[in-house]
């Protein structure tokens, strides 16, 4: 497969790492001083979980003018405007897939994309310091695919699959994204409550019921709009009735790395792309006081826990 990466962060790096490794030929379109590091050095991603390595040397090409069957977008939200305006010169018609917290689905897609428009989510969190990404993947949220008889999607998840990822395909990507959107919100605003420090969130247990309450409610309001496309792990974990278990599950996790990896530095990273989710959540969802509680107007400013320092240049994935 030819591919190309759009977005060599945290997520880019990782999948592009591995997909090389699997036989890909994979290209990174130059954008900043990161690329100039990949130019130098590849992509290189480290499974903190001590499940490997993988490391490529990559083209980066300054335009996307090239050929390819699979474009990978992994930038953030307030990325994708111009990003969509970069792909514009893309030859052929490959298969274009957005990686990311995307709440309005297909509608933040801007401008006629020469190719066949896709949404996924990454199976992945972690943080990048001196060229390489530290990472973990997420058991319990595997790589999202949406569900397509296109052979270049079945290609890259053959691909990933055969690199160890797991990978679950989605019939209704958008409302999935949905509900990821108000997930992720209300635990960056539960991390906000507490410094960003998962240690001391996982500590707190009067926010962890108000972020798993505020959870609970904004599920049941989408499905009450009638949103499809709730994960199924999620909906049964943030029942009502699990309530105890849900605040236990996540005091365990905040504990772990994926606590750090996989939310907290991301909150940190991206402020700007998490506060503007928890506004489009609260806007959207009015009627649940937990939400409302959780979500204030104001996010309280953002610090760094002393014992948890982040690296300069350090990025995440949430």
């Amino acid at each position: 497969m030819r591919v190309l990466i759009v977005g060599a962060g945290v997520i880019g790096t990782v999948y592009g790492a591995h997909l090389a490794a699997a036989g890909s030929t994979v290209s990174v379109l130059s954008h900043g001083p990161r690329t100039e590091d990949v130019a130098a050095g590849g992509l290189s991603a480290r499974d903190v979980l001590g499940l490997g390595r993988a490391h490529a040397q990559t083209a980066v090409v300054p335009d996307a003018s090239g050929e390819y069957d699979i474009v990978l977008v992994a930038v953030r939200r307030e990325q994708l405007t111009s990003a969509c305006a970069g792909l514009a010169v893309l030859a052929g018609k490959p298969a274009i897939i957005f990686f990311g917290n995307n709440p309005t689905g297909r509608a933040a897609i801007t401008g006629d994309m020469p190719g066949d428009v896709y949404l996924g989510f990454p199976g992945v969190g972690g943080v990048m310091a001196g060229g390489t990404t530290d990472y973990v993947r997420i058991r319990q949220q595997p790589t999202a695919l949406p569900e397509t008889s296109d052979p270049r999607v079945a290609a890259l998840e053959s691909a990933l699959s055969g690199r160890g990822f797991a990978v679950q395909r989605i019939a209704d990507m958008d409302g999935w994204l949905a509900y990821h959107a108000a997930f992720v919100a209300c635990i960056a605003a539960a991390l906000y409550r507490c410094g960003t420090d998962p240690i001391r969130l996982a500590a707190d247990r009067t926010t962890l019921t108000l972020m798993c309450q505020a959870i609970t409610e904004a599920f049941a309001a989408l499905r009450t709009s009638g949103t499809a496309g709730l994960p199924r792990n999620l909906a049964v974990l943030h029942s009502p009735l699990l309530r105890a278990v849900a605040v236990r599950y996540w005091a365990r996790t905040m504990r772990s790395p994926m606590g750090e990896l996989g939310f907290a530095a991301h909150c940190r990273h991206a402020d700007a792309e998490m506060r503007a989710l928890g506004r489009d959540v609260s806007g959207q969802i009015t009627d649940s006081p937990a939400l409302a509680e959780l979500l204030p107007p104001a996010t309280p400013t953002v610090t760094r826990p002393a014992h948890r320092p982040v690296p300069p240049g350090a990025r995440c994935n949430l």
